[in-house]
Parts: structure tokens; C-alpha cells; sequence
């Protein structure tokens, strides 16, 4: 205790080390005065002995002053060392809810797949049990995204083979919504990461599919400067004019994803961060009872 004492006594004298040496020249060149004027030393002692008194008033007050200010920088460190406590704790358990959950979901996809291979004959039970493997790869991405934001591996990606896996994939879903393909192949390449892209334009064209039933969808690529655009466009239901700026907002399924009561509201979502992770701009033009465009433009 003792020491601390010292020690702030010590970083004390050290921060008014100026005034203190200002207070001792002033006095000194008033000795030299009063001698070299042969003036009596007891004029000198009683002006030094006022000087004096008021200095150390004076120190004593700024040393108040310093006690105070120490006393708040010493509260606003406590509050700091518990601030970053709680955000690690934070941080540590918002790790351990997305890691139990991510090894939830990758455990639920044995079952499906299993219920696939058992229900191979039954198209609608197989219709089923692909929404539920499409929403359990959602979360599975939603979770990876939000707990390994900077694993990007950038790389030259050809658009047609990625679309290409995208349509085989949903192929089952295409034949039984009665809807109609025209994909544009036209052997374009971006920069971009692969494995991320896949799932952006996944979700959309999930989407699409959803509201799209008997009727058509358009894939397309092309150069625009000097980015490459993707286009998905449905000729289903449309998005209402409300509901266009807030179709990529987190939970947020509107007018169509109530009415049809499928909707989690999480697959634009998941798009829009993927999109805003890779410097990707999505535009969306839409009808009611026309359909959609969605422009995924990659930025080369």
C-alpha cells in the first residue's frame, strides 16, 4: 500500500516536475537580486517563506486534482477490463451455439438421406424430403457464413458449369412443379469465390422455383463492362411493389412467402450476405402475375 502511495506521489512530482523547477529559478534569481544588492538576507527569507507557502498550496490543490483524475482513469479501466470480459464471453458463447448447431444439422442429414433412398418411388414424400435437405443446407451455410466469414478462396469461375451442377440438382424439383428450362449456356468465366456463389445463386433460384409453378424460368449470363451479370428470371407470381426493398431483410418473407406459408424468409437473406461478402450487387426487377428478375452482378 505504502508503495502505491509512493508511487503516485512520485508520478505526481513527475507531471509538475516544470512548475516545480520554474518555482526554484524564480527564487533563485530573487537571491541573487537581494544579494548582489546587498540587501538584508531576512527581506529574502520572508518573501521565500510567502513564496513558499503559497506554492505548496498551490501543489497541494493540484495534487487533489490528480488524486481525482487518477481515481476516474483508474474507474474507467475497471469498466474496460469488464467490457472486453463480456464480449469475450459473449463471443465464446455465441461460438459454442453456432458450433452445437452447425453439428446438429450436418447429424439431421444422415436421416434424410436415408428417407431418400427408402421413399425413391414416392415423388411427392421425395419433393418433401428435398425442401427439408435444401432448408437444413441453408442453415448449414447461414452457420458457416456468420463463423467463418473470411474463409474466401477467390479463384476463376465458370459460370455455365456452375449452373449446370445447380440445375441437375434441382432437376426433380423442375419436372415436378411443372415448369420449363431455358438455360443459356455461353461459356462465360468471373473471379470470385466458387464454392459461395454456388450457394447465392442457389437461393435464388430456389426461390424462383417456389413461385414459379407451371411456368417458366430463364438462366442467362453475359458481360456488361467490366463485370459479369447472372440472370435468373421466373415468369411466376411476381413480388408485390411493397414488398421489392425488403425481400433480402433477415426473416422477412412477405405477401407471397405468407400466402403460399413456405417461406422462412432466410434464403435472400442469406443471398444478400453472401453478395455483400464478395462484393456482389443484386438487383431485382419484378411484376405481379409477370414474374421476376434477379441480376447477380460479379464485379471482375
Amino acid at each position: 500500500m505504502e508503495e502505491i502511495k509512493m508511487d503516485k506521489l512520485m508520478c505526481f512530482l513527475k507531471k509538475n516536475l516544470n512548475s516545480i523547477l520554474f518555482f526554484v529559478s524564480i527564487n533563485a534569481i530573487y537571491f541573487m537580486v537581494v544579494y548582489l544588492n546587498n540587501v538584508d538576507l531576512k527581506v529574502f527569507l520572508q518573501g521565500f517563506e510567502i513564496c513558499l507557502i503559497v506554492f505548496l498550496i498551490y501543489l497541494v490543490i493540484k495534487y487533489l486534482d490528480f488524486q481525482k483524475e487518477l481515481s476516474k482513469d483508474e474507474k474507467i479501466e475497471d469498466l474496460e477490463i469488464q467490457i472486453e470480459n463480456i464480449r469475450n464471453q459473449y463471443i465464446s458463447w455465441q461460438k459454442d451455439i453456432q458450433e452445437y448447431f452447425s453439428m446438429w444439422v450436418h447429424q439431421i442429414k444422415t436421416p434424410i438421406t436415408c428417407l431418400e433412398i427408402l421413399t425413391d418411388d414416392n415423388k411427392e414424400m421425395k419433393m418433401q424430403l428435398k425442401s427439408i435437405d435444401n432448408y437444413t443446407n441453408m442453415a448449414i451455410n447461414y452457420l458457416k457464413l456468420n463463423l467463418h466469414e473470411k474463409d474466401m478462396d477467390i479463384s476463376v469461375v465458370d459460370v455455365d458449369n456452375l449452373l449446370n451442377i445447380l440445375v441437375k440438382k434441382y432437376s426433380l424439383l423442375f419436372i415436378n412443379s411443372h415448369i420449363s428450362l431455358d438455360f443459356r449456356k455461353h461459356d462465360i468465366k468471373c473471379i470470385t469465390d466458387s464454392k459461395w456463389l454456388s450457394v447465392l445463386l442457389e437461393q435464388i433460384l430456389s426461390n424462383a422455383i417456389k413461385y414459379s409453378e407451371n411456368s417458366q424460368i430463364i438462366i442467362d449470363s453475359f458481360k456488361k463492362d467490366n463485370s459479369v451479370v447472372i440472370l435468373i428470371e421466373d415468369k411466376g407470381i411476381g413480388i408485390p411493389e411493397e414488398d421489392i426493398n425488403r425481400i433480402f431483410d433477415k426473416g422477412y418473407s412477405g405477401f407471397n412467402g405468407r400466402l403460399k406459408q413456405k417461406s422462412s424468409g432466410l434464403g435472400l437473406y442469406l443471398a444478400k450476405s453472401i453478395a455483400d461478402k464478395l462484393d456482389i450487387r443484386l438487383k431485382v426487377d419484378s411484376v405481379v402475375g409477370q414474374g421476376s428478375k434477379f441480376y447477380i452482378i460479379v464485379n471482375n
